[in-house]
């Protein structure tokens, strides 16, 4: 029978939760996923492995809360920004400022992280789950802003999925410098106008 995951409560439990998720994240940065064990989580964190296990399954369940976090970030992020555009109303601009979030967030991920999260997506059922929820998540975040400001989409998913389609190619190119001839701010310009066409016809 599986140990149960405790959920912190006391200041000092939740604390310590935090530690690991902080010394989780600079780790995976540093050297990527599967070039780190939970007992260097633990060593950096400065705890026990155990305690480590007291409040995660093991590191799979510690690189879901972390990504979960940053996720949660930028939705909110994304979110205030829609919210500026029932003030000005220049699509364009709110549409350029939610591709430069989505930008920074993906920096958040040097390469190697990247790559390998990118495997793990494609190879762990979990995973994938868990960013098509995060990806989903975001584009409702997206769409009820968009709708709330008086855009309405005459094909909802499927206009959703290319517009995230597309926003996860540019952020590639954007962050990884791809097609290094290429210019970013007018890939970004032309990006936000495609986008805008979609959403207004």
């Amino acid at each position: 029978m599986d140990k149960a995951i405790r959920e912190p409560k006391q200041k000092r439990s939740i604390e310590k939760k935090e530690r690991i998720l902080s010394a989780a994240q600079s780790l995976f940065t540093e050297k990527g996923y599967f070039d780190m064990t939970t007992v260097d989580i633990a060593k950096a964190a400065g705890l026990s492995t155990g305690t480590v296990y007291a409040y995660f399954k093991d590191k799979k369940d510690i690189l879901l809360e972390c990504v979960y976090k940053n996720g949660e970030t930028y939705i909110q992020q994304i979110i205030n920004e829609l919210s500026k555009f029932s003030e000005n109303k220049n699509l364009f601009t709110t549409i350029k400022n939610i591709l430069n979030i989505f930008i920074q967030l993906h920096t958040a991920y040097p390469k190697k992280y990247h790559d390998e999260l990118m495997s793990l997506v494609y190879t762990d059922k979990d995973i994938m789950e868990f960013f098509k929820n995060i990806k989903d998540k975001i584009m409702n975040a997206v769409m009820n802003e968009l709708k709330a400001s008086g855009i309405e989409l005459k094909h909802e998913k499927e206009q959703s999925f290319l517009m995230y389609s597309l926003i996860e190619n540019i952020e590639d190119e954007l962050v990884f410098d791809i097609n290094p001839n290429l210019d970013k701010e007018i890939l970004i310009d032309e990006c936000a106008r495609v986008i805008v066409l979609m959403l207004q016809n």
